[in-house]
């Protein structure tokens, strides 16, 4: 019964009214998501997968833009309900990750004071109840020395561990969804790989359900089970990460298979 899915979007299209013709960036795109599962939205710049996640996450601005479809959060349409409910349910029950953790954090403030702010939001928690969560959380996302760091600021930081940062920041609350925007586009390889090791233990243990956004397929097949193929504001093929790596139905997806490096094609994901 449809009720049972965590989250589930249902012909939603998203139409911009800022410029003189309104413009379409999202057509008919659904989406179950339950408790544990790792969905990968992938496609290229301007796919509309980034829209889609900002929409599910509550963050497009309701004034310039229609909205049209559910987005069902435990049976909360998250595009017609309440602002206050919507703002009970940011960075609570559905929390976001974004690319560059640098745009994301206040750099005149210190790291623990944003790890803490969701609780300061969101629950009545004492300061030092908070300080300890927030050691714990900085320990979960593998931060070495979390006292250090809680007292540190984002630029004396490395761009892995700002990272890291944004994760304990959004999973502080132990939100339901995570919707990861291109994570790891900004760091090397290595870190990339570390990231992905953390999301993928966080969705083990914690039994988060995952978004993860990406343009890069093979991370994608490292760390998702099923994965929605965006282009053009349409979703063009979607199903089980095995199955469309390997039997493309769509040219464009055979592209942007084809578009993998070798050496990663080969190694076990």
């Amino acid at each position: 019964m449809d009720e049972k899915h965590l989250l589930k979007v249902t012909d939603l299209n998203i139409e911009f009214h800022d410029h003189i013709v309104p413009e379409t960036v999202v057509y008919d795109f659904d989406l179950t998501l339950d408790e544990g599962d790792i969905v990968g939205l992938v496609g290229e710049s301007g796919s509309g997968k980034s829209m889609s996640a900002l929409a599910i996450a509550g963050l497009l601005s309701r004034k310039d833009m229609k909205k049209r479809g559910e987005i069902l959060f435990e049976g909360v349409d998250l595009l017609t309900c309440e602002r206050s409910t919507l703002r009970d349910i940011q960075g609570n029950d559905i929390s976001v990750i974004f690319q560059e953790p640098m745009t994301s954090l206040n750099p005149v403030k210190k790291i623990g004071w944003q790890v803490e702010e969701s609780l300061r939001i969101h629950t009545d928690m004492t300061k030092e109840e908070r300080y300890q969560k927030v050691i714990q959380m900085l320990e979960d996302v593998e931060l070495d020395n979390p006292e250090q760091v809680y007292n540190q600021y984002p630029h004396e930081l490395s761009g892995g561990m700002r990272q890291r940062v944004m994760i304990a920041a959004a999973m502080i609350c132990a939100p339901k969804i995570l919707i990861a925007d291109e994570p790891t586009t900004a760091l090397d390889v290595t870190i990339q790989a570390q990231i992905v090791k953390l999301l993928k233990r966080i969705n083990k243990e914690k039994k988060t359900a995952i978004i993860f956004i990406s343009h890069d397929l093979s991370l994608v097949k490292q760390i998702c089970e099923r994965v929605l193929v965006m282009q053009g504001g349409y979703i063009v093929e979607s199903g089980l990460t095995e199955d469309i790596f390997n039997n493309p139905q769509k040219e464009y997806t055979k592209k942007l298979i084809e578009a993998i490096p070798k050496v990663d094609r080969n190694k076990k994901g």
